[in-house]
């Protein structure tokens, strides 16, 4: 099983400390560091998490250069914001950079401000990404791709360099909903929900089972994570969180696991970097050796 880390989304935390937070987790024996992606934060969301996202592609090649084995993942990247030739281009270079370590986790979005000012339609974001999923896969798979689709259309190019991973880094789709799970089931390598809690992922995977092989499909999750003294409890319907006691935590993930996950990754609730850091060497010493077990 896969146990990978989530760089702080609602902390305000500097990119040396991000730096430094990625180059821990490998010595602990996390199996992979994820970054988030927001361009900007409207007023009206403010407070929800961070202001502070910094650029992903660009955080992740540096982490790249520090670090020597943890996988790189993208969780997510909001894929219709951007031109997809660009970011096959960005994610192939990466993968070269870190010798194939990268995991290319892809969303649709859901802050309609955030596209109206950037300028990209709100409305089929659904269907751009499916594009422009295939568009990727197109470009590190084929030595003289070609394209026409309803967005983008391309013939007679050379794309390189190709992905290091063969045949190309694993794409996974995230989000919660049926259509979600029908583009991960279509179009990618693997499916990651947020906030979700094990009953609720058993009953899509009656659904998922039906349509995959399942060898070849990661099932991801991710969910928050807090560690504490009282009896493990969720903030509501909707809002799944690893909550409660250490051997609470563990057994709640391991519900996860004999579902057939393979990758868990969390997503520390804290309110400083000295908890974050209190918080995984926990999961490391505690969770970990008992998930994996």
């Amino acid at each position: 099983m896969d146990i990978g880390l989530a760089l702080p989304i609602r902390n305000n935390i500097d990119v040396k400390s991000n730096i430094e937070i990625a180059k821990k987790a490998e010595t602990l024996g996390f199996d992979s560091i994820w970054v988030s992606d927001h361009i900007v934060i409207p007023d009206k969301h403010k407070g929800r998490f961070t202001n502070l996202f910094h650029d992903p592609f660009a955080l992740l090649s540096y982490i790249a250069g520090v670090t020597d084995k943890i996988k790189l993942g993208t969780s997510l990247i909001i894929l219709p914001y951007r031109n997809p030739i660009v970011v096959a281009k960005m994610i192939s270079t990466l993968d070269n950079l870190s010798d194939g370590r990268v995991i290319f986790g892809v969303g649709t979005g859901w802050m309609r401000e955030e596209f109206e000012i950037l300028g990209v339609p709100f409305e089929n974001r659904g269907k751009r990404t499916n594009e422009y999923i295939q568009i990727v896969k197109n470009l590190w798979t084929e030595d003289n791709p070609s394209f026409e689709g309803e967005f983008y259309n391309y013939r007679d190019i050379k794309f390189e360099p190709k992905p290091l991973q063969n045949p190309y880094p694993k794409i996974i789709v995230g989000g919660n909903s049926g259509r979600a799970i029908d583009r991960a089931i279509k179009f990618s390598n693997g499916w990651q929900p947020t906030a979700i809690g094990p009953e609720e992922y058993r009953a899509d995977l009656q659904y998922i089972r039906k349509s995959i092989n399942q060898d070849n499909f990661v099932l991801s999750v991710r969910n928050r994570v807090e560690i504490r003294n009282d009896k493990y409890n969720t903030e509501g319907p909707g809002f799944y969180t690893f909550r409660g006691t250490v051997s609470e935590i563990i057994e709640e993930a391991r519900k996860f696991r004999d579902l057939g996950v393979k990758q868990i990754l969390f997503d520390p609730a804290v309110e400083s970097l000295e908890e974050y850091f209190k918080t995984i060497d926990i999961i490391s010493a505690e969770i970990i050796p008992n998930i994996k077990s």
